[in-house]
């Protein structure tokens, strides 16, 4: 079995992507380096900082898991499953085919002969299975080496696929961050489901257990200033083993910290420090449309001075009565939370217990009491 397979758990603003980039600028010019992530976004930032910095390597691949699976498993080894058929194209739409059986052709592929996203990770394995595990053999002779980026967005039969490279004899490095796993594969993926989300901690603590791989933390976060990390580190209870984030971020600002802000002063806020405006959904805080909120979704990768959250109902009560959130709720707010650099504000009109004071505009601090 392979242990050349290590796991950096890193915290937001650690610099996991750049950590990414900078081992591939370091790198022989001769090894073939494959580097694997998940969102289409997550490929173009990889993409552009290699270019940038390691421009001079040639034997740099940047692939999306779902272009790897297609390319290295599904396409030049169908046949060892389904003899003389063929994928033509990528069905990312299509429901899980629940009522048919694992052996049937329709399972993985539409009336087009389109790979259904669904279950392209189970066809690969399938065919891996079939082909005698030539689709790894292969792999082992093109790379020296690979990276995977934001490695917690992978369920289901990915994870079989991730155990297949760690058996295999190219050294994996992966990188990622279960407390911002607020996206996954195929969420409705039955296979592996009870290591969906944060609970993929599990799954990867269970490998290092069977020596498959190694696990190491990096707590130091470049972006967030203490109050922020504290806070974001509040969010999971201590038998989640997260080692406690050492904030980096010094600089002094005139608002730094953590802060409530109430819906009549939210407009004087955003005019005074541009705050990134997050929201859980497109259709919660619709007040706030006109001031272009972002979903926090969307926001994971970014970094802002400062953040202003309309907060959902239960974290509203975390806020007020310390109620913890449930483990995805509790990613989306770690995310929006470590989004800010020296600031992060909550939209809220009632404090109850919390312990956070409250902004006032200026001209508001300037009225006599």
């Amino acid at each position: 079995m392979a242990n050349n397979n290590h796991l950096t758990l890193a915290v937001a603003g650690s610099g996991k992507t750049q950590s990414i980039v900078g081992a591939c600028a370091a790198a022989d010019l001769d090894e073939r380096i494959l580097i694997l992530t998940y969102t289409s976004a997550n490929q173009r930032e990889l993409s552009g900082r290699l270019a940038a910095e390691a421009g001079s390597h040639h034997n740099l691949e940047v692939s999306g898991w779902f272009s790897f699976l297609i390319g290295h498993f599904v396409r030049p080894y169908l046949p060892f499953a389904y003899p003389g058929e063929r994928v033509r194209g990528f069905d990312f739409t299509s429901d899980p085919q629940q009522r048919v059986a694992n052996g049937e052709w329709r399972r993985y592929f539409n009336k087009q002969s389109e790979v259904r996203r669904a279950h392209l990770a189970q066809i690969a394995h399938r065919v891996n299975e079939e082909a005698g595990g030539a689709p790894i053999r292969r792999i082992e002779r093109v790379f020296d080496r690979i990276f995977i980026d934001e490695v917690q967005d992978l369920c289901g039969w990915d994870l079989e696929i991730l155990r297949l490279l760690m058996d295999s004899g190219v050294p994996l490095d992966m990188v990622g961050d279960v407390r911002q796993a607020i996206l996954v594969t195929n969420p409705r993926e039955q296979k592996n489901k009870q290591y969906k989300f944060i609970k993929i901690w599990d799954w990867f603590k269970a490998q290092e257990r069977s020596k498959r791989m190694t696990i190491g933390q990096e707590c130091g976060t470049h972006r967030c200033r203490p109050e922020i990390a504290e806070l974001a580190d509040s969010l999971f209870g201590p038998g989640c083993g997260f080692d406690p984030t050492v904030a980096k971020n010094e600089s002094v600002t005139d608002h730094d910290g953590v802060f409530l802000v109430k819906s009549e002063d939210v407009e004087a806020y955003v005019q005074l420090y541009g705050p990134l405006l997050l929201r859980l959904k497109s259709n919660s805080g619709r007040a706030l449309d006109h001031l272009n909120p972002m979903n926090i979704g969307v926001s994971k990768g970014l970094g802002r001075k400062h953040v202003l959250i309309h907060p959902t109902g239960p974290m509203v009560k975390l806020l007020q009565h310390g109620k913890q959130l449930e483990e995805l709720a509790a990613a989306y707010l770690y995310v929006a939370v470590t989004r800010a650099e020296q600031s992060v504000a909550f939209i809220l009109d009632d404090p109850g217990a919390c312990e956070h004071a409250y902004w006032s505009a200026p001209e508001r601090a300037a009225e006599p009491l």
